[in-house]
């Protein structure tokens, strides 16, 4: 089993990392493929454009390099739920735009389908396999090693 999380771990950290290269590099372009959902205020695109695709880098990171596993993972599922949200939304109302996941180009090929649903839940649930699973193996974190005991209460 644990080499399986480790699997998922390293599966996880590397598409969040490169679903947040072409984000960081081209915030703008990211911040119009958030508004183009026209689910919160535009204000908001920009700081969300900025912000966003730095927390998927770290927890990609994370993941891979097993530090706070847990934690990262609920991270992960509480952005892939959020993710899931945006998507059913635009499926729904039959918006045809890009979906800014791996690339925030409004020509390239990214359009939101059933598939694109498929992909995210798919990795919803190995985000939370490794939240539920996980016991520190491989892990580059002391506390989840067992190195170093967590303080008795």
């Amino acid at each position: 089993m644990k080499y399986l999380v480790l699997l998922a771990r390293l599966l996880t950290g590397g598409i969040f990392i490169y679903a947040s290269i072409h984000k960081i590099m081209d915030p703008a372009d990211f911040a119009e493929a958030v508004r183009n959902y026209q689910m919160i205020p535009a204000h908001w695109s920009n700081f969300i454009a900025i912000v966003l695709p730095w927390i998927e880098i770290i927890v990609g990171a994370f993941l891979i390099l097993g530090i706070q596993n847990r934690p990262s993972a609920l991270v992960v599922t509480g952005m892939m739920a959020v993710f899931i949200v945006a998507l059913s939304y635009a499926y729904a109302t039959g918006l045809d735009i890009n979906c800014g996941c791996f690339s925030t180009n409004p020509s390239s090929e990214g359009r939101i389908t059933a598939l694109t649903l498929m992909r995210d839940s798919s990795l919803i649930l190995v985000a939370l396999f490794i939240l539920i699973w996980d016991r520190g193996h491989f892990s580059l974190w002391p506390l989840e090693r067992g190195w170093v005991k967590p303080p008795a209460r």
